[in-house]
């Protein structure tokens, strides 16, 4: 079993306002409400992602966009949200999870393709060999997964359809989704790029990335704050969005 409590207390110090030196009274009673409930997500992520939609924006129902879903349960960075109400779009082109994504997910609309960043209507996936979750569209994680491992890693190379990010949020949503989550394998920072943050601006984002670097950077252009982290996400947060709730 995971240990998140230092995960969370950091993150909800961090949107607190309180220095390392002690929480207070109403973040830590926050820490334990996030502890009451059940988190599905690689490491405790999707508590501090509820915390901030449900409990500090006060948005009841969240919306979500899951660019790379992949398994509807298990590391899902949005199945907490959809177990207190809320809904939206799940993007995963690997059909070893379609199946279960339409049979655990009834509420959400599953889109069997990628989002693309160009303007081509289709592209390669590739599947790779004893890992579907590091199945990609990404020719240089393909490669980057060849030379650490030493050997061809790819069971098999699929055309699958593709759709912007922009054209996915229009036709499958209508309306900015309350959260952004992406875990693309290589291209998340190419998709966020394509984001049209004016029309579609969540209020939050949570992205496979580190602490510093061009997505980080990026989202902090558009007035993002970082509101958590972990060894394999980071947490971004419109402060905008706190102050009209």
């Amino acid at each position: 079993m995971i240990d998140r409590r230092g995960f969370l207390a950091g993150s909800l110090a961090g949107a607190a306002g309180v220095g390392a030196a002690g929480l207070g009274l109403r973040a830590w009673r926050r820490i334990q409400n996030l502890h009451s409930r059940e988190s599905y997500s690689q490491m405790g992520e999707d508590l501090v992602l509820c915390d901030l939609l449900v409990d500090g924006m006060k948005i009841t129902r969240p919306t979500y966009v899951d660019i790379g879903a992949a398994d509807p349960v298990q590391a899902s960075n949005t199945y907490l949200l959809h177990q207190v109400g809320g809904h939206g779009v799940l993007v995963e082109p690997n059909p070893a999870f379609q199946n279960r994504l339409r049979r655990y997910r009834p509420n959400d609309v599953i889109v069997e393709a990628g989002v693309g960043v160009t303007d081509a209507t289709s592209a390669d996936y590739y599947v790779i060999r004893d890992a579907p979750m590091r199945n990609t569209f990404s020719k240089d994680d393909v490669e980057y997964l060849r030379k650490r491992a030493g050997r061809d890693v790819v069971e098999r190379v699929m055309a699958l359809p593709l759709i912007s990010i922009n054209r996915l949020i229009a036709e499958k949503l209508g309306a900015a989704p309350d959260l952004l989550s992406t875990d693309v394998e290589g291209l998340d920072f190419a998709i966020l790029q394509t984001l049209d943050f004016q029309k579609y601006r969540p209020a939050v984002v949570i992205a496979e990335t580190r602490l510093h670097g061009p997505i980080p950077d990026l989202l902090a252009a558009k007035g993002y704050e970082i509101r958590g982290a972990t060894m394999y996400n980071v947490i971004f947060a419109d402060p905008a969005r706190y102050a009209r709730s």
